[in-house]
């Protein structure tokens, strides 16, 4: 376990150092969940021209109900796993550029499971309807590599939110496809 704890660090150390001035600014926009919420009004209205106005709003409750699970899993794996954040780990934290601070816990992801989840349910729901809905997972993986970027998370930390994003997503889509998607 030590060697792959290792690892993730030294990866982290390689992906952050590659972050400048130049970039900051845009990589702490990005980061921040608000500046997200217009891309949420654009994936409800995709579902709305393609499923209507009852059934984007009640596949919308069913996603805000998904990623509040998310959340609470998160801070419960968080809480019980108590990994440092790279930014608060002294090993390592006098050779990495400190952006922004935060005192939680770092294992697993919450941006990660979250974005995940939200693009995975968008995907799957809106497929059928749009050739390149597949571009929703930018915003994932933009906001995953945020958070690297910022070195508030190891990169196995975004691999796990990243799977727990999809095993939640895939619950919920279950959900969603037996009450709303039936044929």
């Amino acid at each position: 376990m030590e060697t792959l704890i290792n690892y993730d660090k030294q990866l982290l150390l390689f992906l952050h150092s590659k972050g400048s001035l130049t970039w900051d600014t845009l990589w702490l926009f990005i980061t921040n969940p608000l500046h997200w919420i217009p891309l949420f009004f654009i994936i409800f209205f995709l579902g709305y021209k393609a499923l209507g106005v009852k059934k984007a709003s009640i596949i919308m409750v069913i996603t805000a109900l998904n990623t509040a699970t998310t959340l609470i899993i998160v801070n419960l794996i968080k809480n019980a796993v108590q990994r440092i954040r790279p930014i608060n780990d002294v090993s390592i934290n006098n050779t990495i550029r400190v952006l922004i601070e935060q005192n939680d816990f770092s294992f697993v992801s919450g941006h990660s499971a979250v974005s995940f989840t939200i693009a995975f349910i968008t995907f799957w729901v809106l497929k059928k309807h749009y050739k390149f809905i597949f571009l929703i997972f930018l915003f994932p993986m933009l906001f995953a590599y945020s958070r690297i970027y910022l070195a508030a998370h190891f990169p196995v930390d975004i691999v796990f939110g990243m799977f727990l994003g999809y095993v939640l997503a895939l619950v919920f889509y279950k959900i969603i496809k037996v009450f709303m998607l039936k044929k």
